[in-house]
C-alpha cells in the first residue's frame, strides 16, 4: 500500500515530532496538515510550497526549456511537437520535420518524450526517421497533447540537486545502469539478476546484444537513462568532484529562473564536460533514494522537514 512508501512514513514522523495534525482527504489523495490554525496540503509528492504557475512550468519539459533559455540558463535544446487531435490549431507537419532535422545534426540520435513525462517514462531514444514517426504516433495515440524532440547527448553523469527557497539542500550524482560480467552469464541473465536483486525493471538499450557473454569483471552499460528506478547507480559527491561548483550555479540559476520554491533539478555533465539542465521536478520524490544512498532515509527526512517548516512560516 502507498502508506508504506518511505515518503509517507517520513511525513508521518515529521508531523508527530512537530505536533502537526494530519487528515486524509479525497480518498487519501490529499493530506491536510494543520498547526496553530494554519492549514497546508500535500498531494502525492507535491508539498504546498510552489505557485501553480511555477509547478505547471516545471511539469512541462518544453515550457521549462523555454523559460531557462529565456533566462540564459544552459539547458538541452527542445523542439515542440503538437498532437493534431488535441492541438490542431497549432499542428503543422513542420514540427515533425524539425524533429527529423535533429537526426542529421546529431549523428542520428534523437530523444522523443512526452512533455509531462517523469521517472523516465514516455521517453524514447530514436536513431532513424522511421523510429521518430513510430514513437510520435505511439505517444499521440496515448493521448499526450504535446511532445518534445531533443538531441541525444553523451552524458557521463546526471546530478540531482534538491532546491528549497533559493538554497541547495543536497546534491548527488547518478551513473547509467551497468552490469559486471563473470565470463559465464549472458547480458540478459545479468540484467535479469540485477532486476530481481534490486526490485527494478531496467529499460535496456535496444542496440545491445543480450546474448553476449561479458568477460569476467567486464563492465557493460545497459541503459541510456539515469533514473534510480531504472537501475542507475547513485554516487555521493566528494571534494574531488571538479564540476560541482558549476553544477551548483546552474541548479540555483534554474530554480531562481522558474520562481520555484521546492524542486529537484537534474543537471547533466556531458562527455565534453558541458553542464546543462535536463529538467526540473516540482514534486520531490526520494523513495528510491532512501533505499540505496547511505543514510538516505535521514537525509530525505531532514529535507522534507525543512520544506514543511517553510510551509508553516
Amino acid at each position: 500500500m502507498e502508506e508504506q512508501k518511505p515518503f509517507y512514513k517520513i511525513i508521518n514522523e515529521i508531523c508527530e515530532e512537530k505536533n502537526i495534525s494530519q487528515k486524509l482527504l479525497s480518498y487519501g489523495w490529499i493530506r491536510e496538515l494543520k498547526k496553530e490554525n494554519k492549514s497546508h496540503y500535500i498531494i502525492r509528492y507535491q508539498l504546498d510550497l510552489n505557485s501553480a504557475v511555477s509547478y505547471k512550468i516545471a511539469g512541462d519539459k518544453f515550457a521549462t526549456y523555454e523559460v531557462l533559455k529565456s533566462n540564459n540558463v544552459p539547458t538541452i535544446e527542445h523542439k515542440m511537437i503538437f498532437n493534431p487531435k488535441t492541438r490542431s490549431i497549432y499542428y503543422e507537419n513542420k514540427f515533425i520535420q524539425e524533429a527529423k532535422k535533429l537526426l542529421s545534426k546529431n549523428n542520428n540520435k534523437v530523444v522523443i518524450k512526452a512533455n509531462d513525462s517523469f521517472e523516465g517514462r514516455d521517453v524514447y531514444f530514436c536513431k532513424s526517421e522511421e523510429e521518430i514517426e513510430y514513437t510520435i504516433k505511439k505517444l499521440f495515440e496515448e493521448k499526450n497533447p504535446t511532445l518534445s524532440a531533443c538531441p541525444y547527448m553523451e552524458i557521463d553523469f546526471e546530478y540531482r540537486a534538491i532546491y528549497l527557497c533559493g538554497e541547495l539542500l543536497y546534491i548527488y550524482k547518478k551513473r547509467k545502469p551497468y552490469v559486471i560480467g563473470d565470463g559465464k552469464k549472458t547480458l540478459q541473465e545479468l540484467i535479469d539478476k540485477k532486476n530481481i536483486d534490486n526490485n527494478i525493471q531496467i529499460d535496456v538499450s535496444k542496440e545491445l546484444d543480450l546474448k553476449y557473454v561479458p568477460k569476467d569483471k567486464e563492465e557493460v552499460i545497459v541503459s541510456w537513462k539515469h533514473n534510480l528506478s531504472n537501475g542507475a547507480e547513485p554516487i555521493v559527491i566528494d571534494e574531488k568532484d571538479k564540476f560541482i561548483e558549476k553544477v551548483k550555479k546552474v541548479a540555483l540559476d534554474a530554480g531562481n529562473a522558474l520562481n520555484i520554491e521546492f524542486a529537484s533539478i537534474d543537471v547533466a555533465k556531458t562527455k565534453n564536460n558541458e553542464i546543462f539542465v535536463m529538467e526540473v521536478n516540482g514534486s520531490v520524490c526520494m523513495n528510491k533514494f532512501t533505499e540505496i544512498i547511505p543514510n538516505g532515509y535521514n537525509i530525505a527526512k531532514e529535507i522534507y522537514s525543512k520544506a514543511i517548516d517553510k510551509m508553516f512560516e
